[in-house]
């Protein structure tokens, strides 16, 4: 317990970091050079704190127009957490179903090879090239499937979550398959395949249950890699999100606040993928 209170206190203190960084670090155009002044730091952060406290959540800037935190907050981390949450689910889905249950069917196979040539691209030349694809398919169809309106709501929201989702399924889909061949030589799976147990009843039973805590383990990674992928597809993407605290305001509080909101969001994701595995566990493998 002692321990995750101070991991706490050291990403608390990590985000108040970065979110002060625009405040230290001052450019000088007549002498070209930066300077750093951190001098006005515990000023901001007890500032911070009080407005807090005060149940203020202070205001940011959306275009020419200064708009309060707290009306907007709610609907844009609603947003941003159903787009993760999907794209997390996606890929940790897509990874088990083609990694170890239907993975001896050529059509995983073929699903493999594909992700193994998307895995040497990089996220942002895929998101940059699925984006200009789809306005080539509205072209050719005319049939529309993104939108840049922030409030042209299905339309803006389904097609970031496809691209969120594209980092962490690569991801993980390589870690499953290593791990499924690593399990597959196993004294115990042999034993299993030699009694002639049925090979869907040794991937759900046995492998699996072996599997799973690869995947929690690693959970953390796949989220940051999904992060990662919400900033720039909220971005290019105007996606009335978390993220437009973090980009469209230059000051400390909107800054802060939308990064402590990530962190929010990623523990909730995290936490309903690991109960995910707990209901599915106790649904079919019964422990």
């Amino acid at each position: 317990m002692l321990r995750q209170i101070q991991q706490l206190i050291i990403v608390v203190l990590l985000i108040l970091l970065i979110a002060s960084l625009p405040l230290m670090v001052t450019a000088d155009p007549e002498t070209q050079s930066l300077s750093f002044d951190p001098g006005a730091l515990p000023q901001v952060y007890g500032e911070f704190f009080t407005q807090i406290a005060d149940g203020d959540l202070g205001t940011y800037q959306q275009g020419t127009r200064t708009r309060s935190i707290g009306e907007d907050i709610g609907r844009f981390f609603i947003t941003s957490l159903k787009i993760m949450e999907a794209g997390i689910l996606a890929a940790v889905v897509l990874s088990l179903v083609f990694g170890v249950f239907i993975s001896r069917f050529r059509a995983a196979r073929g699903f493999n090879y594909i992700l193994n040539i998307l895995a040497s691209i990089p996220d942002f030349i895929i998101i940059v090239a699925s984006m200009i694809l789809a306005v080539k398919f509205y072209k050719m169809t005319g049939i529309r499937i993104i939108s840049l309106r922030p409030d042209s709501g299905a339309l803006n929201t389904w097609f970031p979550t496809v691209l969120v989702a594209i980092a962490p399924t690569l991801y993980l889909f390589k870690l499953v398959a290593v791990k499924y061949y690593q399990l597959s030589g196993e004294d115990y799976i042999r034993t299993a395949v030699a009694k002639g147990m049925r090979l869907d009843y040794i991937n759900l039973q046995h492998v699996f249950k072996n599997i799973e805590p690869f995947i929690l383990a690693e959970m953390t990674k796949v989220i940051s890699l999904g992060i990662g992928n919400l900033f720039i597809v909220e971005y290019i993407m105007n996606v009335s999100g978390i993220t437009k605290f973090i980009f469209q305001a230059n000051g400390f509080q909107p800054i802060a606040i939308g990064l402590f909101a990530m962190l929010l969001m990623s523990l909730i994701v995290y936490l309903s993928i690991r109960l995910l595995f707990y209901l599915f566990k106790r649904v079919l493998i019964h422990e």
